[in-house]
């Protein structure tokens, strides 16, 4: 059977499970392009993470001193860091996915696998990366002296439900993104106002209460807000009410994904 008639046919479970070694391939492929040549390799998974919380300390939590209210600036920097690193998990795989069938058009082509093996490497290798974002805040924290709960291992479970989340979005937007090519600058544009519309850099309780109301019904505010309070921020928004949308979201969104991929199949090859 040709390739291309594999790719057109109904992706099973055991069709997944057979692409598995495809699939840690290109984690490993993504993971050797991005340290490729330089001499601290992996290394710099940590390197980066301190280096962001660094600077985002340094510039906002001056900007921010004068409107936290009782707020010290350690307080706003884990605010802000364990903010910013969900969001850029969730804003790599969203828009990474976005475009994956069609940056790797000449692999669909060649090699019979499911479509679906792409997207699930791209979450992998961002988690990996961002993994250890988490696990650099914790060391800041630890050098800060602040004090860090055990529960922070909880992040992990909601990183893969937020993940889940981006990898649904990713699905249904790389389907359309083979129609619609301009569907890649939506979605950059898109992830900004959603970024400006979740409380990482700013506190929820200092915006005006309507506004406020509004921005609870943000689907990404739930998971940001948990790691943030389980982190130690106080003022992350978590309310119980998001406990709903974090668990049943993912579920709905892959299936979804899922679907729809499997709907347009047969068409994917065409449009590539």
């Amino acid at each position: 059977m040709t390739t291309a008639a594999q790719a057109g046919m109904p992706m099973t479970l055991r069709d997944f499970l057979r692409a598995g070694p495809v699939m840690w391939l290109l984690v490993r492929r993504e993971f050797r392009a991005r340290y490729a040549g330089s001499t601290l390799g992996v290394v710099w998974n940590a390197i980066h993470p301190l280096v962001m919380i660094g600077i985002y300390v340094l510039v906002f939590s001056s900007i921010m001193k004068d409107r936290a209210g009782d707020a010290t600036r350690l307080d706003y920097a884990i605010h802000l860091t364990a903010g910013m690193i969900p969001w850029f998990f969730f804003s790599e795989v969203v828009s990474r996915c976005t475009s994956v069938l069609v940056d790797n058009a000449n692999f669909l082509k060649k090699l019979a696998m499911p479509a679906e093996v792409l997207h699930v490497s791209v979450l992998i290798n961002s988690f990996i990366i961002h993994a250890f974002s988490l696990c650099g805040l914790v060391v800041f924290l630890l050098l800060a002296g602040a004090p860090v709960s055990p529960s922070v291992v909880f992040a992990i479970p909601i990183m893969i439900a937020l993940g889940g989340v981006a990898l649904g979005l990713g699905l249904l937007l790389s389907v359309l993104h083979l129609v619609l090519r301009d569907i890649g600058q939506f979605v950059s544009i898109g992830l900004q106002f959603l970024f400006w519309l979740t409380p990482i850099v700013y506190y929820l309780t200092i915006l005006p209460p309507k506004v406020a109301w509004l921005i609870r019904f943000n689907p990404i505010l739930g998971y940001v807000a948990a790691i943030q309070r389980l982190f130690g921020s106080e003022q992350s928004g978590f309310t119980k009410e998001h406990y709903h949308v974090m668990w049943f979201l993912p579920f709905v969104l892959v299936l979804m994904g899922l679907a729809f991929l499997r709907r347009h199949r047969a068409e994917i090859l065409d449009q590539l």
